[in-house]
This record gives C-alpha cells, sequence and structure tokens, in this order.
C-alpha cells in the first residue's frame, strides 16, 4: 500500500529534475568536448543505476559541473596526444573506465568513512577552483583564447546571448514569484529549460550568425551504435604503453577523488534533510558502476549532484524510485528531443555554464567575512587563506595537489597554531562574538 502511496509523488518529483538533468546533461556533454549525447545518455543512465544500488536512499546522480570540468581537459589533451579520434577516443574510454574502477574500489575497501576528515574550507577552496576553471574554460571558446576555436559568429553576440541566458534563468523564478505563481505550477516551470526554449526561438526567428550545439555522434541505428562502441573500445597497443598508462592514473584518479567527494558530500546534506544515514561504501560501489557503464557507451562520467538531489527531495520523493524516474524521463527526453538539441545555440548552453559555475562556488563565506569584518579576526583570516589557497592550486596547478596540499596544511595548522574549520552555517555566526577569542567549533567533513 505504501508503495502505491508514493508513485504518485515519486512520478512528479522525477518528471520535474528530468529537465534540469536533461539540460544540465546536455550543456555538460559540450562542455566536456564528446557532445551533447554523451552528456545526456550519462544523464539517463547514471541516475538509474545509483538510485536502485546506491547507499543514499532519495537522491540524484548524473553528470556536475566538476567532474565535467576535468573531463574536458581529458578530452582535449587526448586529441592533441594523438591527434586521430579512434585512437583518442580509445584513451578517453580508458581514463573513464580506470575512473570508474578507482570509485569501485573506494567503495569496495570500505574508504568511503574518511570523507569526514576532509576539511570544509578545502572543500569550499577547491569547489571555488571548479567553479573559476569553468568560467574561464567558457570564455576561452567564446573569444577563442588559449588555442581554443572561436566559436562561429560575432563575438559580441555569442557573449551577449551567453549572459542573457544567464540572467534569464534567475530571472524566469523571480518573475513566477512576482507574479504570485503557485508553487504547485511552479514546479514544472524549469528556469534552466524554459530559458533554453526563448533563447533557441528567439536565436532562430531572427537568423542570428551563431553556432549551434553538435551532438557529437550521432547514430543512425543500433547496430551503428554498437560499431561505434567497439571501435572506441580500448584495444590498440599504443593505447597501453608505459607512457600512456602513466599519463591516465593521474587523470582518472582526478575523477575519481571528484566523484568521491561529490558524492559523499551531497550525501551529507542530503542526510539532514531526511534523518537519514548513507552507507558511503555502498553509495560508492554504485558510482563505481554507474560511471563504468556510462564509459563503455561512450558518456561522460557524473557524481550525485547537490541540486538535483536536493530539489527531488522537495518536490516530495518518497521512495528509490523517484530517482529512476529521473533517469527514465530523461533517457525519453533524450530520445525525444535529440534531434532538437542542434537548433540550439553554443551561446546558450555556455549560459548555462556560467550558472553552473555559480552554483558550484562558494559565495556565503566571503560575503560574510566582508560583511561581517573579519578582515581582523586571525581564524577567519586563517579559514580564508586556506580556502584561497586550495581555489588557486585547483586553478593553476590539479585538483589532487590542491586537496592533498591543503589537508596537510589545514591539520598541521590545527596540531601546532589551532586552525578550526568553519562552522555548519557560518553566515549566522555573530561577528562580534568572535572577535579577539578563539572559535570552539568543530570540523565539518
Amino acid at each position: 500500500m505504501k508503495s502505491n502511496k508514493s508513485i504518485i509523488p515519486d512520478l512528479i518529483a522525477g518528471l520535474t529534475v528530468s529537465f534540469a538533468a536533461l539540460s544540465l546533461g546536455a550543456a555538460f556533454g559540450v562542455m566536456s568536448g564528446r557532445g551533447a549525447f554523451a552528456g545526456m545518455l550519462s544523464a539517463a543512465i547514471i541516475p538509474i543505476v545509483t538510485s536502485l544500488l546506491g547507499g543514499t536512499r532519495l537522491q540524484a546522480s548524473g553528470p556536475t559541473a566538476p567532474m565535467t570540468a576535468i573531463t574536458a581537459l581529458l578530452v582535449a589533451s587526448a586529441y592533441d596526444q594523438f591527434g586521430e579520434p579512434q585512437l583518442a577516443n580509445q584513451f578517453i574510454t580508458l581514463v573513464l573506465f580506470m575512473a570508474s574502477v578507482f570509485i569501485f574500489c573506494t567503495g569496495l575497501f570500505r574508504l568511503g568513512r574518511f570523507i569526514k576528515w576532509v576539511p570544509q574550507v578545502v572543500v569550499l577552496g577547491f569547489m571555488n577552483g571548479i567553479g573559476i576553471l569553468i568560467w574561464v574554460d567558457q570564455i576561452k571558446k567564446i573569444a577563442g583564447l588559449g588555442g581554443q576555436s572561436i566559436m562561429d559568429g560575432n563575438v559580441m553576440i555569442n557573449l551577449g546571448v551567453a549572459l542573457s541566458t544567464l540572467l534569464m534563468i534567475y530571472f524566469i523564478p523571480f518573475l513566477l514569484r512576482k507574479l504570485k505563481v503557485p508553487i504547485g505550477v511552479r514546479r514544472f516551470v524549469p528556469a534552466i529549460f524554459i530559458t533554453i526554449i526563448i533563447a533557441t526561438v528567439f536565436t532562430s526567428v531572427f537568423s542570428l550568425d551563431i553556432q549551434h550545439v553538435s551532438l557529437g555522434k550521432k547514430y543512425d541505428s543500433i547496430g551503428s551504435f554498437i560499431e561505434i562502441l567497439v571501435s572506441f573500445f580500448p584495444s590498440h597497443p599504443s593505447i597501453f604503453t608505459q607512457e600512456m598508462i602513466l599519463k591516465a592514473i593521474p587523470l582518472a584518479l582526478q575523477l575519481c577523488l571528484l566523484a568521491y567527494l561529490d558524492s559523499l558530500l551531497t550525501s551529507l546534506v542530503i542526510d539532514k534533510m531526511t534523518q537519514e544515514k548513507t552507507k558511503p561504501d555502498k553509495e560508492l560501489l554504485a558510482q563505481g558502476l554507474a560511471n563504468g557503464i556510462a564509459a563503455l557507451l561512450q558518456g561522460i562520467p557524473g557524481a550525485q549532484a547537490t541540486i538535483r538531489s536536493v530539489l527531488l527531495i522537495k518536490e516530495g520523493a518518497q521512495t528509490r524510485m523517484a530517482g529512476v524516474f529521473v533517469g527514465i524521463f530523461a533517457l525519453l527526453g533524450f530520445l525525444v528531443f535529440s534531434n532538437l538539441i542542434t537548433l540550439i545555440a553554443s551561446a546558450v548552453f555556455t549560459g548555462v555554464l556560467f550558472k553552473a559555475g555559480l552554483d558550484v562556488m562558494d559565495r556565503d563565506f566571503p560575503i560574510t567575512f566582508f560583511k561581517n569584518g573579519w578582515m581582523n579576526n586571525r581564524t577567519r583570516l586563517i579559514q580564508f587563506f586556506i580556502i584561497i589557497y586550495t581555489s588557486f592550486i585547483t586553478v593553476v596547478i590539479d585538483l589532487n595537489v590542491a586537496v592533498i596540499t591543503g589537508t596537510i596544511i589545514y591539520y598541521i595548522g590545527k596540531k601546532y597554531l589551532g586552525f578550526v574549520d568553519v562552522e555548519d552555517n557560518f553566515a549566522q555566526v555573530n561577528a562580534n562574538e568572535l572577535e579577539g577569542q578563539s572559535i570552539n567549533g568543530k570540523d565539518q567533513y
């Protein structure tokens, strides 16, 4: 009886979140360099597997901004290294599959418990770094900087469409609230999805000189799809040289680390909302399996997605089937709308990715830091320094280096200098009570 009562809430929640999942999946696919097809495929496959088998009962997994930022670096590196598309794609598949094996092994060897040792200041720092990388990557594409191929059409038109898309994504919810549209109606008006439709109609009606989205690999039949899967499966001897393996391992480890952090940090947020406790190792096993399937199907990697998971719960999800429905509806949308994706201007997805970059970045700490006048507070300055340091190293060197060195700096400082981590809700901390005092906070993660 309980399952019968939950089916309708689960269907509605899954349908609502699937709009965001499919839109972001296409955008992340384009950003990765593998094409919208790859992103939409993963947006459908990953949530089905992880919702059925994962350690977090209510969740929405799929391509995420941090995972996609690293995938974009992988794709660019592979094509620079090999030149030949088939060899490049075999190398990409190898790295993505290796990453999925590493993720699976973190669950197999029960490493999920170590998430609590990653300081929150380090998490905030590397997430800021990922957000900056997303913005930098998209600006390079618009302007043709850093060796990137410039977008077709006028630079200013592309930039204008991208920024207009970003603003519209924020404006639509604001407008609906001002018009006092009932919440029950607003849930079926996803800002990103509606913005993409409006922007696509606008650019098409006015025939703007602008680049359009590429699906990437397009398949006319199941046979051609299988043929591509076979040709892109790692098999050429040049892929398995010592040099290539040594290049593949660090990239795979970066994706593994991101999937670990993305998924388990999101699970902590979800646990607080549901008053449940995630089984972290089971979650990692499911994420590894889902990413392995996505890799073999030529998709892009993913993890638990915080915003989509929170939205799923807020929309009234009751059982694991809600996350499965996200994947099923995304798959149906993918099959129905995939041919229409090419009508969307690339700059529109750039605007969507600008929004994704902002969502990844932490804004609460710096806003609260300056608003509350924490410049003279030693504890807050140290926290601010570690966040800035981790962000900087993430952008200019490497994610793994940023997280490892940032964590080491934090724990050395904690042992000898009394460093403390930021609180659960530091925005509400009274700055006047902290002046001249040490904070008796605790490590959050």
